[in-house]
């Protein structure tokens, strides 16, 4: 076995490797450059005429005309139509892996956790779908909406006391007020004290 020492003066004695250089290009002529002037994008204007504006590029704007005041934000729950509710808790429960809260039978209602606060609520009794839209006080929120010419179905009323936590804090009380956009799909309002 060769010694660390003996090795290293092997390799000091090898010769130094010469980078290999790729040989010379031959230099370009510029005459072809100079004779012919590069064509430009856009002939020049008849004298006296101006230049038109090409077509400005329609961008999507952002809807303004928002009632100053109060406006929704957060969706707080979001129902779907379940016609068997035991295949579809199967379904949202064991095939999508959506973490289901808990049931109530009757009047046939399952609740799942979408995350950030948002349910999703499986019902027969449902319509094909509904927005419930969070909102701080229920009461102010509906005299706003009703300036604005919503109609609402019902006035607010508690729809559910949690007295036993399964939604949430234990004792918490769910308020609603149910409304139509103008193609007929339900809304709602809902607040929790």
């Amino acid at each position: 076995m060769a010694s660390k020492t003996a090795v290293r003066a092997k390799r000091a004695s090898k010769p130094a490797k010469t980078p290999v250089r790729a040989p010379a290009k031959p230099a370009k002529s510029t005459a072809r450059k100079r004779a012919s002037p590069a064509p430009s994008k856009r002939p020049p204007p008849p004298s006296g005429r101006r230049t038109p504006a090409a077509p400005k590029r329609a961008t999507p704007r952002a809807h303004t005309r928002a009632a100053p005041g109060f406006a929704l934000s957060k969706i707080h729950q979001v129902a779907l139509q379940a016609t068997n509710l035991d295949a579809a808790v199967d379904f949202y429960r064991d095939v999508l892996g959506l973490r289901f809260v808990t049931r109530f039978d009757p009047p046939g209602l399952a609740f799942f956790d979408l995350g950030g606060g948002i349910r999703l609520l499986l019902s027969a009794t449902a319509s094909e779908a509904t927005l419930y839209f969070r909102v701080a006080n229920i009461q102010e929120a509906v005299k706003a909406l009703k300036k604005r010419g919503v109609a609402f179905l019902q006035p607010p009323a508690m729809i559910h006391k949690d007295e036993g936590g399964e939604l949430g804090k234990r004792g918490t009380e769910e308020w609603m007020a149910f409304f139509k956009d103008p193609s007929g799909n339900l809304l709602a309002l809902s607040e929790l004290r």
